[in-house]
C-alpha cells in the first residue's frame, strides 16, 4: 500500500511538471485540442505549435526577459533602477534587473523609495546602518580615553596600568578592520598588489612579486584580511608609512595621527605616576 502511495506521488509530480511545460491550444483547421510545448526561461513563443510542427521559441532580445516557462508572444521589458538606486544584478534573458539603494541610503517602505541614512550626532557611532548607539563612557568605568570614537568605531578605553603594559599599536589594531576593509574596496588591483608586496610580514619577509601578481582582487582581499587579523605591533606601526608609499597618503596620515594620539595618552599616564 505504501509503495502504491509513493508511486502515485511520483506520478502526480511528473504530471504537474509536464503540465507546467505545456499548454493547450485549439487547432483552427481541425478544431482539435493540441498540447503545445511552452518556451523555457529566457525565450518567448514566436509561433505556437500546429498539427505538423512544434512550438517555435526565440531568445529574448537585450533589455527583455522571461523568468518562467511561458507561451507569451513578447518578452517582458527589464525594470529600470529608480532614483538613488544602483544595479545589484544586471538584466539577462532569464532574469529581471535587480536594484538596491546606493551607499548611504536604505529602502523606506513607507514611501516605496530610497531614503538617506541620518548621520550619527557627536558622541555616537553607527552600530548598524539604521541605528546609532552611544560611544563607551570611559570615565564612568574609571578609565581613560585612549582614542576618541568616530562614526566608524567606538571610543577605546583603558586604565593607566594597561597603557603602561600594552603598546599603543595594539589599541590601534582593534579598529584596523573597520578602517582598512572600506579602503581595500576602493583600491584598484594594482595599488593593492603594491601594498601586499610592501607589507611587513613576521620575520621581516615580504611576498614575492611573482606570487602577488597571480592573485586576483578576491585573493588580495583575503590576504589583506588575514594580515589584519595576525599583524603584530611592529607591523601595525609600519603600516601608515606603507600606505603613504603606495599613494594612499591620506589614509596613512590618518592612521599615524591616531597612533600618535594613543602614544600621547600613554606618556600622560607615565607623567601622572612620576607626579604621584
Amino acid at each position: 500500500m505504501m509503495l502504491f502511495f509513493m508511486v502515485m506521488l511520483v506520478s502526480a509530480d511528473s504530471s504537474m511538471a509536464l503540465h507546467a511545460q505545456t499548454f493547450k491550444k485549439d487547432d483552427p483547421y481541425s478544431g482539435r485540442s493540441l498540447v503545445c510545448d511552452r518556451c523555457p526561461p529566457g525565450t518567448y513563443l514566436r509561433a505556437p505549435c500546429s498539427a505538423t510542427r512544434k512550438s517555435d521559441c526565440a531568445k529574448c532580445p537585450n533589455g527583455a526577459y522571461t523568468e518562467f516557462w511561458n507561451h507569451i508572444s513578447k518578452c517582458l521589458r527589464c525594470s529600470m533602477c529608480a532614483e538613488k538606486q544602483v544595479v545589484k544584478q544586471e538584466c539577462s534573458p532569464s532574469n529581471n534587473r535587480e536594484c538596491e539603494c546606493k551607499e548611504g541610503y536604505y529602502f523606506n517602505k513607507r514611501y516605496d523609495a530610497c531614503s538617506k541614512h541620518k548621520e550619527c550626532p557627536h558622541g555616537y557611532g553607527a552600530n548598524t546602518t539604521a541605528t546609532c548607539v552611544a560611544h563607551s563612557n570611559c570615565q564612568a568605568g574609571g578609565l581613560r580615553v585612549v582614542l576618541k570614537g568616530q562614526s566608524w568605531h567606538n571610543t577605546l578605553c583603558a586604565s593607566c596600568d594597561d597603557l603602561k603594559t600594552r603598546d599603543g599599536a595594539e589599541y590601534l589594531h582593534e579598529i584596523l578592520p573597520a578602517f582598512l576593509i572600506p579602503l581595500y574596496q576602493k583600491m584598484g588591483i594594482n595599488r593593492m598588489r603594491r601594498l601586499v608586496m610592501r607589507l611587513p610580514q613576521e620575520g621581516g619577509k615580504k611576498m614575492l612579486r611573482g606570487t602577488v601578481m597571480k592573485l586576483s582582487k578576491r585573493g588580495l582581499n583575503d590576504f589583506m584580511n588575514s594580515w589584519d587579523q595576525g599583524a603584530g605591533k611592529d607591523q601595525v606601526r609600519k603600516l601608515p608609512e606603507m600606505l603613504r608609499k603606495i599613494g594612499a597618503r591620506n589614509a596613512g596620515d590618518k592612521l599615524q595621527r591616531k597612533l600618535e594620539y594613543i602614544d600621547q595618552q600613554s606618556k600622560l599616564c607615565e607623567r601622572l605616576v612620576e607626579v604621584t
